[in-house]
């Protein structure tokens, strides 16, 4: 959709046709519209009205009006303005004699917002336990660390070696203490450097969307509940946190304000403002401060490492000077990355409990929990704008990952196409493995999130936008291969306690058992049969990860009523290839496919692993942006993506076949010698 432009806001009657849209007047907005389109017709100022006519007339469920005006719009000679039209067309032929909860209409604007509802009271208890495990976890790893250097100390520092859990409780005390009172400030001044943060007055948020800055005006402030301040990112990427206690902020983004209409623009406000007001993000966003240290790190090392990158030629001078900085520069920043990622899982759980709270209070703000769901909709698609323009998530949303609404990853794949949101729905409410899948999320699961917006709609008496389905149990007869290295591991605790309990008893036996005392070394035992237990457990499900098929076509709605990454079809897409250039990507961690069939994240492993980015960078360099045909295996999960077999490049005439199966041959083995080599004695 065109970015809109201050020509057409400076017509009196788009204006005024779009503040009636936005409080639901929709035959004010109409006409409003008509008479911006009689004036400026299909020119850069009247591009705006032709849309928000479309959702006009859908919004009154004036179908026919909306699909004559959606084919005008399909015949114009401005790309961007035929593919929108083109992408929603056959949604409104669709919708035309369907349901009116359908799930294909993903554009519909949701009706306007009521009165804030009443909410039971949700006991916090479970919110309040993850965060105090969260701490404890996060002590427990600084207690690590304390001892480890402590063991290399000097002999003036023996003493401290038996209080390493008092001098991280006090450094973690010292550390929250500075976060609560001055990490407003840290990550203000973050943001300013980083991304060029603004401050956005209330006039300048009440051209953007007038119900927010009502909302602000009908809350109750106090020296207890500040009202925030709101600031604005200099970029295009869709994002919106907040952050503060004292001094409270909520921040988003140009391109966030350029993608949402005022009613989603107040949807997602009222969740920051729930937030804030519960004060849901205590412990989320000082935990991501830190953590923005680390991404520094990766970024700054990646950059510095891309001016030395190969090729050097046969010059072996050369690859000397330039190889041995490149080589350094590598390994922090990709290992940077990696204990980002690492940390960051720290807070999945609380996070997760987090946006539970924050979703059911803000929909009471605004009374109606289809303009939040219209508003993830619309943040789905500027996400996957943003990924198709840039060719990765980008720094803004990756590094923020726990603080947006979304899972960044996840809307790029949701946000390109119609779903069947029901399916997505029951797989995340009836998957039999479900928490096990949650384990390794950021973010509480769409569907669950749907789901319970869906059932308040209903509760308050609104028509739901999308219609529940049927939650039944999923049955999943290879659950249990599935999760096999987690009862390899299982299997080697229960092996490694009755193996102890046979040595405990040859201690006391005497001299009849003594040949078994080694037994009793329960430690040893664990650090060698659970490895061995994961490896094999690798080796159960390595044929039904890696099938001998025939590669299909698939769209990702196909694709995504399998249940589990074990279950994983052979596909053939055909698309052209986004990915990052240098060390940013020096793990393979954004490479993207577009396909006509939406995006698809892309995993790729030579025989040493995912590193071939950091060995390869000119190969990766002269790939972006070209056509791809592309074979692998689709895994499905929270994030579904792609594991690549080979490709086929027409423009380079170059075909590559990927080493997944060996690599994860290379995995399971290596976990196995690792527990024998344990159990030997030698490691």
């Amino acid at each position: 959709m065109p970015d809109p432009e201050s020509d057409f806001r400076l017509d009196p009657r788009y204006v005024a046709g779009l503040a009636a849209f936005n409080r639901g007047d929709y035959q004010l907005a109409i006409a409003a519209f008509k008479a911006v389109i009689a004036t400026h017709g299909q020119h850069r100022e009247g591009l705006q009205a032709y849309l928000h006519l479309v959702k006009a007339y859908v919004c009154t469920q004036q179908w026919q009006e909306a699909i004559d005006l959606c084919q005008l719009l399909a015949r114009s000679p401005l790309p961007r303005i035929q593919a929108w039209a083109q992408k929603h067309l056959p949604e409104l032929e669709r919708y035309l004699n369907e349901e009116p909860t359908s799930p294909h209409l993903l554009f519909v604007a949701a009706t306007g917002s009521h009165p804030p509802m009443p909410l039971r009271l949700a006991p916090r208890i479970y919110l309040w336990l993850s965060q105090g495990a969260t701490l404890l976890l996060v002590a427990w790893l600084l207690q690590g660390v304390i001892a480890a250097l402590l063991s290399y100390a000097n002999n003036q520092l023996a003493l401290l070696r038996s209080w390493e859990g008092a001098i991280a409780w006090f450094l973690l005390g010292c550390l929250g203490l500075g976060l609560l009172s001055g990490g407003s400030r840290l990550w203000s001044w973050r943001l300013r450097t980083r991304y060029g943060l603004r401050p956005v007055s209330l006039g300048e948020l009440e051209e953007h969307s007038p119900e927010t800055v009502m909302l602000l005006g009908r809350l109750q402030w106090s020296w207890w509940q500040p009202r925030p301040e709101v600031g604005c990112l200099m970029t295009a990427a869709p994002v919106i946190f907040s952050y503060g206690r004292w001094q409270r902020h909520i921040i988003v983004s140009e391109g966030l304000l350029r993608s949402l209409s005022g009613e989603e623009l107040l949807a997602l406000m009222a969740v920051e403002i729930a937030q804030l007001r519960l004060g849901l993000n205590t412990l989320v966003t000082p935990l991501v401060l830190l953590l923005q240290l680390l991404y520094d790190l990766y970024s700054c090392w990646s950059r510095w490492g891309n001016y030395f990158a190969p090729p050097y030629g046969n010059n072996w001078g050369r690859w000397i000077s330039r190889g041995t900085p490149y080589l350094f520069c590598a390994v922090v920043s990709q290992g940077s990355y990696l204990l980002f990622r690492g940390l960051e899982m720290l807070c999945f759980w609380s996070n997760q409990l987090r946006q539970y709270y924050s979703d059911r209070q803000g929909a009471a703000l605004i009374g109606n929990p289809n303009t939040l769901v219209m508003a993830w909709f619309r943040l789905m698609e500027a996400t996957a704008a943003t990924v198709r323009a840039q060719g990765e998530i980008g720094a803004p949303l990756e590094s923020l990952r726990l603080l947006l609404p979304l899972n960044p990853t996840q809307a790029a794949l949701w946000g390109n196409q119609p779903l069947d949101w029901p399916t997505v729905i029951r797989w995340d409410t009836a998957h039999p493995l479900r928490y096990w899948f949650r384990l390794t999320s950021s973010h509480r699961p769409l569907g669950l999130r749907l789901q319970a917006l869906m059932s308040d709609a209903q509760q308050w008496q609104l028509t739901p936008l999308l219609s529940l389905p049927s939650i039944s149990p999923l049955r999943c007869q290879q659950a249990w291969q599935q999760v096999a290295p987690l009862l390899g591991a299982i299997a080697g605790v229960i092996i490694t306690i009755l193996l102890t309990g046979v040595g405990q008893f040859a201690l006391q036996a005497g001299a009849i058992a003594f040949p078994l005392w080694w037994l009793a070394d329960w430690l040893t035992l664990a650090r060698g049969f659970i490895p061995i237990g994961i490896g094999l457990g690798l080796f159960l499900r390595l044929n039904a990860y890696y099938p001998s098929r025939s590669p299909q076509t698939y769209t990702l709605g196909q694709l995504l009523r399998r249940l589990l990454p074990l279950d994983s079809p052979v596909v053939k897409l055909k698309g052209h290839l986004r990915a990052v250039t240098g060390l940013r990507n020096g793990l393979g961690q954004h490479l993207w496919l577009e396909t006509d069939h939406g995006l698809f994240p892309l995993r790729c492993h030579r025989a040493w692993g995912p590193i071939w980015p950091m060995l390869e960078p000119a190969y990766l360099t002269n790939l972006r942006g070209r056509s791809l045909v592309v074979h692998g295996w689709f895994r499905r999960g929270t994030v579904p993506y792609v594991e690549v077999s080979g490709w086929d490049c027409a423009d380079l005439q170059e075909k590559r076949s990927w080493a997944a199966p060996y690599w994860a041959i290379v995995v399971a083995t290596l976990w196995i010698l690792y527990g024998i080599l344990t159990l030997l004695g030698w490691i």
